[in-house]
């Protein structure tokens, strides 16, 4: 049963150069597509938990123009998402993962106001994964954890892959499935500890393209694979 999903929304920039539009209407284009994924995936009420790879720590090296568009377009969203009443299919809890320190003031404040806002709503999560990478993430837990050590919380005999894991950037279920577009076959480090496991799926589409019927065929044939686990 699929209950945990991840998306890596590639392909922003290819699809602005093919259409022939600006990257600013591309990204605009990719967050409407985020919204209707998160409506789609309701239809299935086993989904309970999905994660977006938003922006990673590599994005940070980007142009100055590209970033200023994509913060325009994050601080845009989030003050339009905080003061919007969410319909029936939008109910989620928001919740952001990653070094979001690394972000201005602003974007953090409406960061936590939309958490706050959504906090009510239990049934479903999705988790932003903002400033991101998947190394990173280990590397933090694991100064989480030692300090821990160090301060005797715990013992560093007690350590499991599943005692490790509360140290992480959120407690999500582990992703079942992992989908990325623009047809690249990798994670990008995304999820590098969580996704041992889960199952890939590619798309040769845009993210901006990716259409109901993409996200039913990943659905139906996720449904169809044997998971084995290694066993």
């Amino acid at each position: 049963m699929l209950e945990s999903i991840a998306f890596i929304p590639d392909g922003n920039r290819r699809y602005a150069k093919r259409e022939g539009i600006s990257l600013e209407e591309s990204y605009k284009k990719g967050v409407n597509n985020f919204w209707s994924v998160l409506e789609w995936l309701s239809n299935y009420p086993s989904i309970k938990s999905c994660t977006f790879y938003a922006f990673s720590l590599k994005n940070f090296e980007r142009s100055k123009n590209e970033l200023s568009i994509l913060m325009r377009i994050f601080e845009d969203e989030l003050i339009k998402a905080v003061n919007t009443e969410f319909d029936s299919n939008k109910k989620v809890s928001v919740k952001f993962i990653g070094r979001v320190e690394l972000f201005s003031s602003k974007l953090r404040e409406e960061m936590k106001l939309l958490e706050e806002k959504t906090s009510v709503y239990s049934d479903r999560v999705v988790y932003l994964a903002l400033g991101y990478d998947g190394q990173s993430e280990i590397i933090d837990a694991s100064k989480k954890f030692a300090r821990d050590v160090l301060e005797g919380v715990i013992s560093i005999d007690s350590l499991t892959p599943q005692s490790f894991s509360k140290y992480l950037y959120s407690d999500a279920k582990f992703p079942d499935l992992i989908v990325r577009t623009s047809n690249e076959h990798r994670l990008s480090g995304f999820l590098t500890y969580q996704s041992s496991y889960s199952e890939l799926a590619f798309l040769n589409k845009f993210w901006p393209e990716v259409s109901k019927d993409d996200i039913d065929r990943i659905v139906k044939d996720f449904e169809e694979r044997e998971r084995r686990f290694g066993k």
